[in-house]
């Protein structure tokens, strides 16, 4: 487990260190200096788990909260006092947990290791998420681009889709981006485009 440490004052992040050291299957361990852009360090070193750090809730702390989780570490806040309206805007600024005198425990890892599970669950559904989300947009633009082919060139519906096949092949494309050339060229000005031919589609309604 690569750990970073963030904290603005040192002895904290030495002694939160030196707990961690002392913890078997830790892993490398670093302090991350005060004096430096947090966000550049973890672009840099990629740590598998971000601990910050505080003594109590910093509201002007959030927007560096968001410009870490931005960089794809999970972060975890250790505080000694308790905010719960403090912990909701740490929680959206993309903290993964949210612990309260944490440091002190007798073992972190535990603790550690559960909120890389968390943020690595959390990734995959906000990716199994997008995905869907472009897969129906595809399906959005594909069945746009068949009904301007049903419109404008009177092909049955069958024949689009044959249509929008046969030049996704041709040109070793996607056929959603074969759909949205066609759509594009469609709506741009017939003066800025040259003479369309769209080869195939002789008889192709028939």
């Amino acid at each position: 487990m690569d750990i970073l440490i963030a904290d603005t004052d040192p002895a904290r992040a030495t002694a939160l260190a030196a707990r961690l050291a002392g913890q078997t299957g830790t892993g490398r361990i670093r302090i991350a200096p005060a004096d430096q852009n947090l966000a550049a360090i973890v672009a840099v070193e990629q740590p598998d788990i971000v601990i910050v750090d505080m003594a109590r809730p910093d509201r002007d702390s959030l927007e560096q909260l968001r410009s870490i989780t931005a960089q794809l570490a999970p972060v975890t806040l250790f505080i000694d006092e308790d905010d719960p309206a403090f912990m909701e805007e740490a929680i959206a600024a993309g903290v993964v947990s949210y612990h309260v005198n944490a440091a002190t425990n007798v073992d972190i890892k535990p603790v550690l290791r559960s909120a890389i599970a968390l943020y690595r669950y959390a990734s995959r559904r906000e990716k199994r998420l997008a995905a869907a989300e472009a897969e129906l947009a595809d399906r959005r633009l594909i069945e746009r681009a068949k009904k301007l082919l049903i419109q404008r060139d009177r092909m049955s519906e069958p024949a689009a889709h044959r249509f929008l096949q046969r030049r996704a092949m041709e040109r070793q494309m996607r056929l959603a981006d074969v759909a949205r050339g066609l759509l594009r060229d469609d709506e741009a000005p017939d003066s800025d485009l040259p003479e369309r031919s769209w080869p195939g589609t002789e008889g192709a309604g028939s």
